[in-house]
């Protein structure tokens, strides 16, 4: 799956490395979990992304690489939380921030999403503070729906309708 910019590819186990340099950076994960991850858990949650992406070919976790030369961008995630609902998510590197590529990253997992017959809302939970991801989202047609906790953390939880 394509974007005017980048490339979106399910991660396979060859993809540690980049997944490991966005989530063991501390600027990216300050506004997820507070800190980095460590290799072990990491590691775990590729594997379990990896399980999702064969369970759900059609959506699941992307590796998200620019189309010009192949760099590593984000990571992207169109996931089912339960009947008619799935979660986008997105992580990007900071070199990309304040370029754009949240945005088209949060419209293709739109596009995809109204694609699934299976899909008929669409959530995206935020850290609370993460104004650049709020923006993002009610500039995609998001409506926040409640504050709350996720993880034991503080997290803003916005919906959309398809």
């Amino acid at each position: 799956m394509n974007s005017e910019r980048l490339i979106f590819s399910h991660y396979t186990a060859a993809d540690f490395d980049d997944y490991y340099q966005l989530v063991s950076n501390a600027d990216v994960m300050e506004m997820v979990t507070g800190r980095p991850d460590p290799e072990d858990e990491a590691r775990k949650r590729l594997e379990k992304m990896l399980k999702i992406n064969r369970e759900n070919p059609g959506i699941g976790h992307f590796k998200v690489s620019l189309l010009s030369d192949g760099s590593f961008v984000a990571h992207s995630k169109l996931e089912m939380t339960k009947e008619n609902e799935a979660e986008i998510g997105y992580l990007l590197m900071p070199e990309f921030w304040r370029k754009g590529y949240g945005t088209e990253i949060a419209q293709t997992l739109i596009n995809l999403g109204k694609h699934v017959d299976e899909i008929h809302n669409l959530i995206a939970i935020i850290d609370p503070e993460n104004t650049a991801s709020k923006r993002i989202l009610v500039n995609q047609g998001f409506q926040w729906d409640y504050n709350g906790e996720y993880i034991g953390l503080p997290a803003a939880y916005y919906k959309m309708k398809l």
